[in-house]
């Protein structure tokens, strides 16, 4: 299976159950509503509640978009159940912390730089220093697709945490399908994560009235979601 039909099977899939989609939208709406609700001056006393719900939410959240995943590189072709929402929940912090741990691998370079380059510390060190630029670069790149190898290999263990940084495991998955193959498919998700969803998606519906704004979180970022999840799940299957 090639890219192009990769990202046809991705886009069909993506909106092959509405119900399932439309639940899905519903959390990224709820999440979305909990988070401007805690910048509400007359709910400054409950924001405790308010953060309290927002990650059960967003755990949930996260956990389903992992079982798609699970369930993609399964050889499943629908969408999973909304079930067993403690599952989901585990899942869904599990995959969270695995981010967060392979985050600070590109910081973790970012703070050496500095460290050898203290006597340097100005603003021209951050926009104007080449080496900064791909010491960044370099390191946010092996992080997402280290990231990626993790997530997949947890997806074939049952979503068990320590599988994530069984590093020799993953560099056989990578290698087995094949790393430039993995490298593009990376960069092609990472594309549509980092700069459509976190960003576009958030300035536009943030920037217009929340009705409007509860569509585009309904609609537009769920799709996205279940897009590069599914991406990511066949691509280890072919």
């Amino acid at each position: 299976m090639n890219f192009k039909e990769m990202f046809l099977d991705s886009s069909r899939y993506a909106a092959s159950d509405w119900t399932k989609f439309i639940s899905l939208g519903i959390l990224f709406v709820l999440t979305d509503f909990l988070d401007r609700l805690s910048l509400e001056k007359s709910f400054l006393d409950w924001t405790w509640l308010v953060f309290l719900v927002w990650i059960i939410l967003f755990f949930i959240q996260a956990g389903y978009i992992f079982r798609i995943i699970e369930f993609s590189v399964k050889g499943h072709d629908q969408l999973p159940h909304f079930n067993n929402l403690k599952n989901l929940f585990q899942h869904g912090v599990k995959d969270s912390v695995v981010f967060t741990i392979y985050l600070s691998f590109p910081l973790i370079f970012f703070l050496i730089f500095l460290i050898a380059d203290s006597s340097n510390w100005t603003v021209e060190v951050f926009s104007n220093n080449e080496l900064l630029f791909w010491v960044l670069t370099a390191g946010s790149l092996i992080f997402f697709i280290l990231f990626q190898g993790a997530i997949l290999n947890m997806a074939h263990h049952e979503g068990r945490f320590r599988s994530a940084f069984n590093f020799k495991e993953i560099y056989l998955r990578i290698k087995r399908v094949k790393i430039q193959k993995f490298l593009i498919t990376c960069i092609l998700t990472g594309i549509i994560i980092w700069l459509l969803e976190p960003f576009f998606l958030e300035d536009v519906a943030h920037s217009i009235d929340y009705p409007l704004g509860a569509i585009i979180d309904i609609i537009i970022a769920p799709y996205l979601a279940i897009l590069t999840s599914r991406f990511l799940g066949i691509m280890d299957r072919y």
